[in-house]
């Protein structure tokens, strides 16, 4: 068993979560399922965390599920539901969520990208869902790719299992930030400050809204948007940026 396939990391109001099995292109397993739940859960009620980054160590993100562990035991019990969990729970939760992507990103590798509010990507990235290749289906890909690309693109990549370029993810809109990489970890700190700052209340009401956006009629929403307003108008961040306001007013007319 890896001694630490899952390695978290707090960094004031960013946490990284770095997914270290770099031997075997951080393949999943039962027990990088399993730290990634307990990693998740743990990010998911800390306060102080606004931004959560995950990242691959070594030469790719995540080459998905251990076939090594497929040909020798099957799927694991339990390792389906606990990964579903985890994704689920990183989907869900009201921090950003930003995915670091380079060299493979297949399989649950993928599945665990699309889980992720935002996704950046190195030019030398590979990814897809080779699952039906295997006689399996993407896990619930099948739910989340439609909703972020297109059922036609999400039909083509689950149904072909072929993997694609970064240039093609981002025509896609299967991620948002392409990096070269030569420079892929100057790049990811660059694009990871324009989510860093981001006013934890308005954020966490914005992720909560744009998830009902698929799933909810417009006045059903609108409802809940009610009272997700009064917070942020309450919160230490609106007034934060009524000073900025003052006073950027108060150098132009000084």
């Amino acid at each position: 068993m890896d001694e630490n396939p899952i390695v978290l990391e707090v960094d004031g109001p960013l946490v990284r979560i770095t997914l270290n099995r770099p031997d075997v292109l951080n393949a999943e397993n039962l027990a990088w399922v399993q730290a990634l739940e307990s990693a998740v859960r743990t990010v998911a009620t800390e306060p102080s965390v606004r931004t959560v980054l995950v990242r691959g160590a070594g030469r790719a993100f995540c080459a998905g599920m251990d076939l090594e562990m497929l040909t020798r035991e099957g799927m694991p019990a339990g390792f389906y539901e606990g990964q579903e969990r985890a994704f689920r729970e990183l989907e869900l939760m009201d921090k950003i969520t930003i995915a670091a992507l380079h060299g493979y990103c297949l399989g649950g590798g993928l599945q665990l990208a699309i889980s992720c509010d935002i996704r950046i990507c190195s030019t030398d990235c590979r990814l897809g869902l080779p699952a039906l290749r295997e006689g399996l289906f993407p896990g619930m890909a099948v739910f989340r790719l439609p909703r972020l690309i297109g059922l036609g693109p999400a039909r083509r990549l689950i149904l072909s299992g072929e993997t694609i370029g970064a240039e093609e993810a981002l025509r896609l809109g299967l991620v948002d930030h392409l990096v070269p990489a030569e420079r892929f970890e100057e790049g990811v700190a660059e694009v990871l400050a324009l989510y860093l700052d981001a006013p934890r209340t308005a954020s966490a009401a914005s992720k909560r809204l744009m998830g009902r956006a698929l799933n909810a009629p417009f006045e059903t929403v609108y409802r809940e948007s009610l009272p997700l307003l009064a917070e942020c108008l309450a919160s230490s961040d609106v007034e934060s940026a009524r000073g900025a306001w003052r006073r950027r007013g108060a150098e132009r007319h000084g």
